[in-house]
């Protein structure tokens, strides 16, 4: 009789960057239950089917996990999200640059973010933890997030002066933060909000 292959088996089977996306996979879900200071590398370990001494070969650290997790969803995000919005994604998947093409306003940006963001409660989750956790200096993810905050404003303050908004800095200041807030309250009650019809109602008047 042919032995049908277990979980343990396929993972054994996987190619090395095959096993690190599954790690990364794994951490995702953890650390959006759980945030940074509540994982442990031993549970992913169970979950994967693998000693720590071999989670720590693939990443170095429990940090250089956690940063291999925000850079993983940040460039599959980014990819996702101007692909949906027809924009080429810089090279490397990295965030635009001063140089960049990037056609797109803040109406628009905000609305393809938030009708992704929808499909994926986890990964705003994921943020929305992390982002809290790391206003602390010594979090491993500080100055991450400030290098995202920087970059994630420079990407709405574009958009919002493709829009022709009189002051595009502090329309994108506002527009991030009316997100934020939007999205925690989804979080609490994605039952009851419907996120990405929210926020088109809420957008028209951040930018009227």
């Amino acid at each position: 009789m042919k032995r049908t292959r277990g979980a343990k088996d396929v993972k054994s089977a996987m190619t090395a960057e095959e096993r690190r996306l599954s790690i990364i996979n794994t951490t995702t879900q953890f650390v959006a239950q759980h945030g940074f200071w509540g994982l442990r590398l031993r549970e992913i370990a169970v979950a994967e089917d693998m000693t720590e001494a071999g989670l720590l070969y693939h990443f170095g650290s429990k940090e250089g996990l956690l940063l291999a997790v925000l850079d993983y969803r940040d460039k599959t995000d980014r990819a996702a999200l101007y692909g949906r919005l027809n924009v080429p994604l810089p090279a490397g998947g990295e965030a635009i640059g001063d140089e960049d093409d990037f056609p797109v306003g803040l109406r628009d940006l905000t609305i393809a973010t938030t009708e992704r963001n929808a499909t994926q409660p986890e990964i705003v989750r994921l943020y929305t933890v992390l982002e809290g956790e790391a206003l602390s200096q010594n979090h491993p993810a500080y100055e991450y997030f400030r290098n995202r905050e920087q970059w994630v404003m420079r990407e709405y303050t574009r958009a919002a002066r493709n829009d022709g908004a009189a002051d595009p800095v502090r329309a994108a200041r506002q527009t991030l933060a009316a997100m934020d807030g939007l999205q925690m309250r989804w979080l609490y009650d994605p039952d009851s909000i419907d996120l990405a019809s929210e926020w088109k109602l809420l957008v028209d008047r951040i930018l009227r």
